[in-house]
């Protein structure tokens, strides 16, 4: 498996519209950053899945991510809150 970091700026507005919010557990809406990564190939099965958690643990931190499937592979995004660290980050258009 790999994983791979993309800027937005190479993404489909598609991708990059759905974003961050609002953090859900201290209610900051200011900037919340976003990291996107390619995961090739493409997640096919739950043991493939949980070793994908195990990577995005390991390397970045996360416990959490929202999977977004395009032309281009399997697109995974981070979110944390900036004020508290919060993953739990309610994301939409």
């Amino acid at each position: 498996m790999k994983i791979t970091e993309i800027l937005p700026s190479t993404l489909s507005e598609e991708i990059t519209d759905f974003g961050p919010i609002e953090c859900m557990n201290c209610e900051f809406d200011g900037n919340i950053p976003v990291t996107y990564l390619l995961v090739e190939p493409e997640i096919e099965s739950e043991q493939e899945y949980d070793q994908l958690k195990t990577l995005i643990k390991e390397k970045y931190g996360h416990d959490s991510f929202m999977e977004m499937p395009t032309d281009n592979g399997q697109i995974i995004s981070l979110t944390r809150c900036p004020k508290c660290n919060s993953e739990e980050i309610f994301q939409d258009f």
